[in-house]
């Protein structure tokens, strides 16, 4: 794998995951190398801490210039209070705003999450305020909707998705066509909702289908991050991509998932470099380049190993300059917000409280609450400063 040039503008990479706060010397140096100027930290549940929000807003604390953060729902509510929920996210909303964060990442659409947890339909009355909420408030937010079309046809699915536990055709999981019809109703009744669809909204196989919903609705946009799948769909159809690029370049982000293997990974190892690199490349080059590519044979997480060959778009300086910063910039402000260390301190003191009443729900099932509680002290110290 070559490096590439300088990039022709900065960028900001929409979509990374952090797994630990012990990561973020190797999180900076990796950006670092592959030129990402600043990043968007995407919080997602996590099965002993709950919440990864005070992990992302540490590191927003030493990088504040640098460092988005769109923390996660409080998924102890669906447990909890699930008739309540839309009321109590739609409060929790305001709790975002005031530690600091920039924004929402949903994850409940990916159909395993939203498998393991006792979620209501998206266009379920009982959701109705949240989504007020976030639209009165014009709070940004990212949403993983679906996966693969593939992962639902036993036939189509990839080895390494089925590892995983990401086959979703045995008739458990929520079907993909389901979820489409549930947010599409979420936007014809909240037409202002600023919604970024992780990974193209799985649409890279059907861009008709996506430029449909994107004429529909003009404040919502997409991300690049990779699955393979994605670019594997965009080159067969070399043509018919670029022209969705030039159309839409107003709507699509640069994202890399960096860090999604850690936050993945059970053993507690730290960010695979190698495997981070190639993300980067693999998105850049398609944008970037006009000489056909492959990734080689040992391509990494989430890619398949594939060796097929990607048709690069060599997109002008003009469109490529939207896609690495100025769409961001437009959805989620020039700057990362200011933190708010009081209210950080308390939500990670009530975050250690709740953890323990999970566990004790959850079979007396340890959670690991250290962090929380070492991350109250440091904001609680921050404040007293």
């Amino acid at each position: 794998m070559e490096k590439l040039a300088s990039p022709p503008c900065s960028i900001t990479d929409c979509h990374i995951h952090y797994a630990h706060p012990g990561l973020m010397p190797e999180l900076i140096k990796l950006c670092d190398d592959v030129d990402i100027d600043r990043f968007n930290i995407v919080c997602t549940p996590h099965q002993q801490r709950m919440s990864l929000i005070p992990d992302a807003l540490h590191l927003k604390s030493h990088h504040p210039e640098r460092v988005f953060v769109f923390g996660g729902l409080d998924v102890s509510i669906w447990f909890t209070a699930g008739e309540q929920a839309g009321e109590l996210f739609a409060q929790y909303v305001d709790t975002l705003i005031d530690l600091g964060c920039d924004g929402i990442k949903m994850i409940e659409g990916k159909p395993q999450m939203r498998k393991g947890l006792p979620i209501l339909p998206f266009d379920s009355e009982v959701l109705e305020s949240y989504w007020e909420k976030v639209e009165q408030t014009r709070f940004p937010v990212l949403f993983h909707l679906n996966d693969p079309q593939e992962f639902w046809i036993k036939d189509e699915v990839p080895a390494w998705a089925v590892e995983r536990g990401w086959f979703y055709g045995d008739g458990s999981y929520v079907h993909f066509e389901t979820q489409y019809a549930e947010v599409l109703n979420v936007l014809s009744r909240h037409p202002t909702l600023k919604i970024i669809f992780a990974h193209f909204m799985f649409l890279s196989n059907d861009l008709p289908r996506l430029a449909d919903y994107l004429d529909r609705y003009p404040n919502i946009s997409v991300d690049l991050t990779p699955g393979i799948e994605m670019y594997l769909n965009f080159s067969k159809k070399p043509d018919e991509s670029r022209a969705f690029f030039e159309r839409y370049q107003d709507r699509i982000l640069f994202g890399t998932d960096v860090g999604a293997r850690a936050l993945l990974d059970s053993s507690g190892e730290g960010i695979d470099t190698e495997e981070s690199r190639q993300r980067v490349y693999l998105i850049r080059r398609f944008l970037e380049h006009q000489q056909a590519f492959q990734l080689g044979g040992d391509s990494g997480f989430l890619f398949g190993n594939s060796v097929e060959t990607i048709l690069p778009l060599g997109l002008p300086n003009s469109i490529l300059e939207k896609i690495y910063y100025t769409n961001f910039k437009r959805f989620a402000g020039n700057l990362p917000r200011p933190l708010n260390n009081p209210a950080i301190s308390r939500e990670c003191e009530r975050l250690t409280d709740t953890m323990a009443f999970m566990a004790a729900v959850r079979n007396n099932e340890e959670s690991d609450s250290a962090v929380a509680r070492q991350m109250a002290i440091f904001f609680r110290e921050k404040a007293d400063q």
